[in-house]
C-alpha cells in the first residue's frame, strides 16, 4: 500500500471534502461483481465499505473517515488485482512449480494505472490471464450466472476453483501446448483457436502425471528407453529374481554404472535388492521401444516427458490415468513433424525427410528447435465446452484438498507483488 500512495503523491485518490470519487464507487461496484470472476466479495469487505462510502455523502467527510475509506478501498483493490491475476491461494504445497519465469506484475502499479486509465474497471480486469481455457470459462460461468442461478449455485465451487488453476499459470504465449490431465488430451493452441488436438495417456492415481510449466526445446526420433530406477527396481527386479531372462525376452539391456553391456542370465538377482541396484536397464530403438518413435523433452524436476508409444489401443479407451506419470501421445510423429515445419519453415521438409530417415536406420536423432514452444500440464475438472460447463472426472481427488485450501483462506490476506 505504501507503493501505491507513494505512486499517487500521498494525495487521497478515492475521497474528497465533498465525499467519495466517482473512481471509488466505480471500484466498489467492481468489487461487489467479485463472483462473476469466480472470487468472494467478502473478501474485499464490500459491505463494510459501502457503509463507508454512503456515511461520506450523508454528511460532511472528517479527516478520519476519509483516511478509512482510502486505506481500506485500496487495500481491497490490492488483494482483487492479485487475486484476478494470480490466485487467491499461495500454499506452495498445493501450486504446480513454476519452472519456466514470466513477467512480474506489480498490483500498486497496476492500480495507479487504472486510475490514469480512460476506463477504470476495463483496466483493472486486464490484470486477468489471457489463456483461452480462462476466457472461455469465464465468458461461459458469467452467462450462466446471467441466465441459470440454481445451476450457476451448483457449479460455483467448481468454477473457482478451476479459474484459481488457471490464474497460476504463466501468461499465455502466442502459440503453446497443453495438457489437461483429467481430459486425457493434449491441444496445440493458437491465440483462441486450438489447431491441433490429441488423445493422450496420463499418469494412474498411485503415479500421477505432475502439474508444471516449461517449454520443449527439442525431441528425439527412434529414441532410446532409459528405464527409470524406480520401475526397475520396484516392478523389473522382482520378475528378474524369477526368471533371468525376463529383460532378453524383451528387447531390455542390462548396463553397469559404467555404462558397460551386462549379460542379466549371468547376475545373481538373489541378492540384488531394490537399495542396492546398481544396473541401468535401456531398451534400443524398435518398434516395440517403450516410447515409440519420438519422445519430446522439456526442463522439469520430475524426469517427465511427452512420447510415443507402440501400445496404440490405449487411446481408445475412455479413461486414461495408465502411465507411471509421463504423457504417451497419439499420433506424437505427426506433432513432432508440425513443430520442425512451423520452427524451420522452408527447411522443414528436409528436416522431416531426416525423421524418417532416422526411424527406418534405427538410429537416434536430436532435433532442436530454434523457437522453443511453452508447455503447460495443468489439472482443470470443469471447463467450457461450447456454451455449457463441462464437469471432468476428479481422477486425483485433487478437487476436494483445493477446496479445502479454497475454504481456509483468510478472508483480508495481503499481498502487492505477484508473479506473472
Amino acid at each position: 500500500m505504501q507503493l501505491f500512495y507513494t505512486l499517487v503523491d500521498f494525495v487521497p485518490v478515492w475521497t474528497t471534502d465533498a465525499g467519495p470519487t466517482e473512481n471509488a464507487q466505480t471500484a466498489l461496484n467492481l468489487l461487489s461483481k467479485a463472483q462473476q470472476y469466480g472470487l468472494k466479495a467478502a473478501d474485499y469487505e464490500t459491505a463494510s465499505l459501502q457503509l463507508l462510502l454512503d456515511s461520506l455523502q450523508t454528511a460532511p467527510a472528517q479527516l478520519q473517515q476519509r483516511l478509512k475509506v482510502e486505506t481500506r478501498l485500496t487495500a481491497a483493490l490490492l488483494r482483487f488485482s492479485q487475486h484476478l491475476s494470480h490466485g487467491r491461494i499461495q500454499d506452495s504445497t498445493i501450486r504446480p512449480s513454476r519452472v519456466t519465469e514470466s513477467d512480474i506484475i506489480n498490483v500498486a502499479v497496476h492500480l495507479n494505472q487504472a486510475l490514469q486509465s480512460n476506463n477504470f474497471e476495463q483496466h483493472m480486469l486486464l490484470a486477468q490471464p489471457n489463456s483461452r481455457s480462462y476466457v472461455r470459462l469465464l465468458w461461459t460461468w458469467q452467462r450462466l450466472l446471467e441466465s441459470d442461478t440454481v445451476a450457476a449455485r451448483k457449479m460455483s465451487l467448481s468454477v473457482a476453483l478451476n479459474l484459481e488453476r488457471l490464474r497460476w499459470e504463466p501468461r499465455a504465449d502466442s502459440i503453446y501446448l497443453v495438457v489437461n490431465i483429467p481430459a486425457y488430451s493434449l491441444q496445440v493452441v493458437r491465440g483462441p483457436q486450438v489447431v491441433r488436438s490429441h488423445r493422450v495417456v496420463v499418469g494412474k492415481a498411485a503415479t500421477p502425471t505432475p502439474e508444471l510449466y516449461s517449454a520443449v526445446n527439442f525431441f528425439q526420433t527412434a529414441p532410446e528407453w532409459r528405464m527409470p530406477h524406480s520401475i526397475a527396481t520396484k516392478e523389473v527386479l522382482p520378475r528378474l529374481k524369477r526368471d533371468p531372462r525376463y529383460l532378453s525376452s524383451r528387447n531390455l539391456r542390462l548396463y553397469d554404472r559404467a555404462g558397460e553391456r551386462v549379460n542379466a542370465s549371468r547376475v545373481n538377482w538373489k541378492v540384488v535388492t531394490s537399495s542396492e541396484f546398481p544396473y541401468q536397464i535401456r531398451q534400443a530403438p524398435s518398434s516395440r521401444n517403450a516410447l515409440g518413435n519420438v519422445v519430446f523433452r522439456f526442463p522439469n524436476p520430475y524426469e517427465v516427458f511427452l512420447h510415443d508409444t507402440p501400445d496404440r489401443e490405449l487411446f481408445d479407451a475412455n479413461t486414461r490415468a495408465l502411465s507411471h506419470g509421463c504423457i504417451r501421445v497419439q499420433h506424437a510423429w505427426a506433432l513432432a513433424r508440425f513443430l520442425v515445419e512451423r520452427d524451420a519453415g522452408k527447411a522443414g521438409s528436409s528436416r522431416v525427410e531426416k525423421m524418417s530417415d532416422s526411424l527406418n536406420e534405427g538410429e537416434t536423432r536430436y532435433f532442436g528447435l530454434y523457437a522453443s514452444v511453452p508447455l503447460t500440464i495443468r489439472y482443470q475438472t470443469c471447463e467450457a465446452e461450447g456454451n455449457k460447463l463441462r464437469q471432468l472426472p476428479d481422477i486425483y481427488g485433487l478437487d476436494k484438498v483445493l477446496a479445502e485450501a479454497w475454504n481456509n483462506v483468510p478472508g483480508h490476506q495481503s499481498g502487492v507483488v505477484v508473479s506473472r
